[in-house]
């Protein structure tokens, strides 16, 4: 199984982490990416689960774990994205692990 780990950038929202880990581990532009992330995932409820806490403490603990593209997509609450391939994952397949409040 090969694995590819991405670290989001400081300006990078969560979805957009995502789809540049797929496209390194694709060898590709984000730009060619399809389909879109929505299809699998809601990014704005990914990039709202991974937001600071109100008294802007980062979240710690959580992940969200889902298939996108047959890949097993993992996000880790520190910005690490892990892309592994999944050959036996069903399309849609999704888990999530809430961030701490």
């Amino acid at each position: 199984m090969d694995r590819t780990s991405y670290r989001l950038e400081d300006d990078d929202r969560p979805s957009i982490a995502v789809i540049n880990a797929i496209a390194d581990h694709e060898g590709s532009s984000p730009d060619e990416i399809r389909p879109q992330l929505y299809d699998a995932v809601d990014p704005d409820a990914l990039d709202s689960l991974f937001q600071p806490c109100v008294d802007g403490k980062l979240r710690r603990g959580g992940r969200a774990v889902f298939t996108y593209r047959g890949y097993r997509v993992t996000y880790e609450s520190d910005g690490w994205i892990h892309v592994n391939d999944n050959q036996n994952a069903a399309s849609g397949t999704s888990e999530h692990t809430p961030a701490d409040e």
